[in-house]
Formats: structure tokens, sequence, C-alpha cells
């Protein structure tokens, strides 16, 4: 079982604008005005084959050593 010392820094961690956003959103959905949602997801596109490419080669030379 954890105990409250070894959990005791996550008190210190804010929320993130995102999540205060997308509670103000929920919110307003609740009062039953319509939202989209545009704060918190995945692209619906792939990422850009320079952007892999350069995480590749990053990746490759961290693990050499």
């Amino acid at each position: 079982m954890i105990s409250a010392k070894q959990n005791s820094h996550l008190e210190k961690i804010e929320s993130f604008l995102a999540m205060e956003i997308f509670s103000k959103a929920k919110e307003l959905e609740e009062k039953g005005i319509d939202i989209i949602h545009m704060e918190l997801g995945e692209p619906d596109f792939p990422a850009p084959k320079e952007a892999i490419l350069s995480v590749q080669k990053s990746l490759q030379k961290n693990n050499a050593g």
C-alpha cells in the first residue's frame, strides 16, 4: 500500500490548462450549450515523415550509448 508520505509530492501538481478548459466546457454542456471539443484528443492525421525520422534518429543515438 502507498503511504501518504510516498505520494505527498502529488499535492504540488497543478491542473493544466487543457483540463481546466475541458471542465468549463463540460459545465456549459450541462447547461445545454453546444460545445465543439478541441481541448483534448489526438490529431486525425499522421505525424510528418520528417518528425518520425527525427525521433528514430534520436532514439538510435541515445540507445547506442
